[in-house]
């Protein structure tokens, strides 16, 4: 199932295009289900193919669009190219996201708390082990964190001129956002599951919303028909809640 919103009046995607995908009748079927963020109990094993074929097509003529995933980055990142939608791996691990975005476009989840006053940090990359068996980290990547956390009246369509950080495909930095909503320190937390933002406050009730409608057409038709139907140059954030996973 598919929502689409022409124009979102949320406070971060606002004056953008975005979408929410869930399952027929359960929100998080369309998300893996190992994301350390779903502790619902449900998911997801595989992508969806035939969507995702259509997702990286859904770009707007002479726009962008850009969207987050929690499978796997193997599984799909020689889909990216030039002119598709930019996907993101999110991440909840600094190491990890490190470590992935030297592949892909990279997102990382941290506590508000690990910013301090400052608008980036660094995410060590795995080291190498020395003649002496001691582990010497070789690298960093800088982390940016999203402007929309610290200026006010600040959206996706503010970010970039145009071009969205996280619609940048090539791009040498990761992406950071703090973790918000009631279950934020789950979120924050690597090591503990749960915490998607998703599944609080008005997020929530588009994404039931979107779980409990009725659908005469597949996902993946809509997505490029709805992408199909937005103003040259628009700007399209698919997947405020959902993911590319197939039923």
């Amino acid at each position: 199932m598919l929502k689409t919103v022409d124009y979102s009046r949320a406070t971060k995607t606002r004056g953008i295009a975005v979408t929410y995908r869930a399952g027929s009748g359960e929100k998080y079927a369309t998300c893996p289900a190992d994301c350390k963020m779903n502790c619902s109990g449900k998911g997801s094993q595989k992508i969806d193919a035939e969507y995702l074929d259509a997702l990286l097509d859904a770009v707007p003529r002479r726009g962008v669009s850009f969207t987050y995933s929690h499978f796997e980055w193997h599984q799909w990142a020689n889909r990216l190219a030039d002119g598709k939608t930019v996907i993101n791996y999110s991440t909840e691990s600094l190491t990890k996201a490190a470590a992935a975005s030297r592949a892909v476009p990279t997102v990382v989840v941290v506590s508000e708390s690990d910013w301090g006053e400052s608008k980036t940090m660094r995410a060590p990359l795995f080291g190498r082990t020395d003649s002496r068996g001691n582990f010497v980290q070789s690298d960093s990547v800088r982390v940016v964190r999203c402007p929309a956390e610290y200026r006010a009246g600040f959206s996706c369509a503010d970010c970039g001129n145009g071009e969205p950080l996280c619609a940048r495909r090539d791009r040498d930095f990761i992406v950071g956002f703090s973790a918000h909503g009631p279950s934020k320190k789950k979120a924050a937390d690597p090591e503990t599951r749960g915490g998607c933002y998703a599944d609080a406050g008005n997020c929530r009730i588009w994404w039931d919303d979107t779980a409990n409608g009725e659908q005469c057409e597949t996902d993946a038709e809509k997505v490029k028909r709805f992408a199909q139907s937005l103003p040259p140059g628009s700007i399209v954030r698919h997947h405020v809640a959902g993911d590319i996973g197939a039923e």
